[in-house]
């Protein structure tokens, strides 16, 4: 009966010993050490931002963002996953480990780097206004009680709510609602990338028409959690890579005609 107690304690021992080996392991293991291992990334966009990310007529993600998150993974040796989220909720979900980054033309600010860090930017961009084609307006600055559409959560909300002659700002998840409400006359105008809004009247068959100068520019940039310093520098890496080998320019002139990353 001794014997058998002893050797009962013996395998207990040891396998506490395996499993604590096991659980301080998996406990060490970076994200970048996770995606390396398992040979897949996981990145977030909205799906809903053409012609950066979005749903094409097949039902698949398509966009600048998709096709830059696959350059980034070949280089890595990974196969790049995306996964959709709506931009509200887009940081809590990168934060919460749902996913391993955000690849989904997110500007660089003060906020959201207390929340997240951020690769070196993959491209520039600019909050531009764009009204029904034919409005008369030369600006902005010129609507009274204006009413001016933007996505939720953007950086385009924060500007309009400091301006005093925009009396409504409407909210849509995604900028293709944005295109139709300021076509169909249901707002004022919208505020959105310089690029996406650009797009629109070939995309959408929209009528409607940048208005004035810049209201501000973005650094865009991979959003990645704050501890995964090894991912950040793996990504940075892997930027430079299809940057200097020419992928990255093949990408953008398909896309837009030009480079966007030079300013």
């Amino acid at each position: 009966m001794k014997k058998k107690q002893l050797i009962m304690m013996t395998v207990g021992v040891l396998l506490t010993l395996v499993l604590s080996g096991c659980t301080g392991s998996s406990a060490d293991e970076t994200t970048y050490s996770k995606i390396m291992d398992s040979g897949e990334m996981t990145f977030a966009m909205t799906g809903a931002y053409p012609p950066f990310n979005y749903i094409d007529e097949n039902g698949e993600l398509a966009g600048f963002d998709i096709e830059i998150a696959h350059a980034l993974a070949e280089k890595m040796g990974v196969t790049a996953k995306p996964i959709t989220v709506e931009w509200d909720g887009i940081i809590g979900g990168l934060t919460g480990n749902r996913f391993d980054m955000i690849i989904g033309s997110m500007a660089v600010t003060e906020d959201r780097l207390k929340e997240v860090s951020f690769s070196d930017p993959y491209y520039y961009d600019g909050a531009q206004f764009f009204a029904k084609a034919g409005s008369g307006l030369n600006s902005i600055t010129e609507l009274e009680n204006g009413k001016v559409g933007v996505v939720t959560g953007t950086t385009f909300h924060e500007y309009l709510d400091g301006m005093e002659n925009i009396a409504e700002i409407l909210q849509f998840q995604s900028d293709v609602d944005n295109f139709k409400s300021v076509d169909q006359g249901r707002s004022d105008g919208l505020v959105t990338s310089k690029v996406v809004g650009a797009r629109a009247p070939i995309d959408y068959g929209v009528a409607i028409e940048p208005v004035g100068d810049l209201l501000y520019t973005e650094n865009i940039a991979i959003a990645i959690r704050q501890d995964d310093t090894e991912l950040l520098k793996a990504v940075n890496t892997a930027l430079a890579a299809i940057i200097e080998d020419g992928t990255y320019a093949e990408i953008s002139n398909r896309w837009f005609g030009m480079n966007i990353l030079e300013k």
